[in-house]
C-alpha cells in the first residue's frame, strides 16, 4: 500500500525496505540485525516468538524488532530462511499488509514500521520492526496472577468478532498474542501468516477452536485463573 509506506533496494543492494513514510530515521540493512543495537541504550532482549525479539531505541518512540525463524523440523534446517516467491508474498510485506488493513476498521494492533527482505538466490532472510505497546503483558501472565473480570471476556469476544468480520484470520491466536494494559484494554498482536479473507464463512471457526485448545493446555501446564465459564462469555459475546 503505497500511501502507508515506502520501499526500495538498500544502500548495499541486497536487500530490500518499508518503511513507514514521514520518519526521521531512515532504516539501513543493519538496523534490522539485533547485533547493531545490542550495546546501545534501551536495548532489550525479549522472549516470545520462535526466535525471539528485542526492544530496540528509535529516539522518540521504543520499537520491536522481530526475525522470522521457522519452528518445527523445517526450522532445524533452515531456522531463518523462506522460499522466495515474490516481494508482495514475503513474510513481512504480507504481515505488514494485514497490520494496515486492521488499523484502517479500528483493531487495536501495533503501527509497523520498518520491514526487510534480504534475498540470496531461491531464498530470503526477514525482518519487521513495529512500535511498542507500552504498559502492557501477555494474556497468560495476567491469568498467571488473577482472574479476568466477565466484562473482559466479553471485550476480547467482541475484539475477536471484530477481526474475523474485517476478514482477518489470525493463523496463531494465542493467549500470549492477546495483550493486556493495566486498564485492561486488549491488543493482538504477531500477525505472521495472517490472511485477509473475503468476508466471513466457516474458515473463522478454526481460529477460534485453535484458541481455546490453547488456552486449556496452558490451563493445564501453567495452572492459569481460567475455567470453562470464562471461554462460554466470551463465545456468547462473539456470537451477539
Amino acid at each position: 500500500m503505497t500511501s502507508q509506506s515506502t520501499s526500495g533496494q538498500s544502500a548495499s543492494g541486497k536487500c530490500q525496505i518499508r518503511q513507514k513514510p514521514g520518519l526521521a530515521w531512515q532504516f539501513e540493512d543493519e538496523h534490522f540485525d539485533p547485533r547493531y543495537w545490542q550495546h546501545k541504550e534501551g536495548f532489550k532482549a525479549t522472549i516470545g516468538g520462535r526466535g525471539g525479539s528485542c526492544l530496540i531505541d528509535l529516539g522518540d518512540r521504543r520499537a520491536v524488532l522481530r526475525r522470522y525463524h521457522r519452528g518445527g523440523v523445517a526450522g532445524s534446517l533452515f531456522s531463518d530462511q523462506y522460499l522466495w516467491l515474490g516481494q508482495s508474498m514475503s513474510r513481512p510485506w504480507r504481515e505488514w499488509d494485514v497490520l494496515i488493513r486492521a488499523r484502517e476498521v479500528g483493531l487495536p494492533v501495533p503501527e509497523p514500521v520498518a520491514a526487510c527482505t534480504c534475498r540470496r538466490g531461491l531464498l530470503y532472510r526477514a525482518a519487521l520492526i513495529t512500535f511498542f505497546l507500552d504498559d502492557t503483558e501477555m494474556m497468560t501472565q495476567r491469568l498467571q496472577r488473577q482472574t479476568l473480570s466477565r466484562e473482559c471476556w466479553e471485550n476480547l469476544g467482541l475484539l475477536i468478532k471484530q477481526m474475523h468480520v474485517a476478514g482477518i484470520r489470525h493463523a496463531d491466536l494465542t493467549s500470549d498474542n492477546i495483550l493486556m494494559d493495566s486498564s485492561d484494554r486488549l491488543y493482538l498482536v504477531d500477525f505472521d501468516k495472517a490472511s485477509i479473507m473475503d468476508g466471513l464463512d466457516d474458515w473463522q471457526w478454526q481460529p477460534l477452536y485453535r484458541f481455546q485448545r490453547s488456552i486449556e493446555k496452558r490451563h493445564k501446564n501453567q495452572h492459569l485463573h481460567y475455567d470453562a465459564d470464562d471461554w462460554q462469555v466470551l463465545m456468547d459475546a462473539y456470537q451477539s
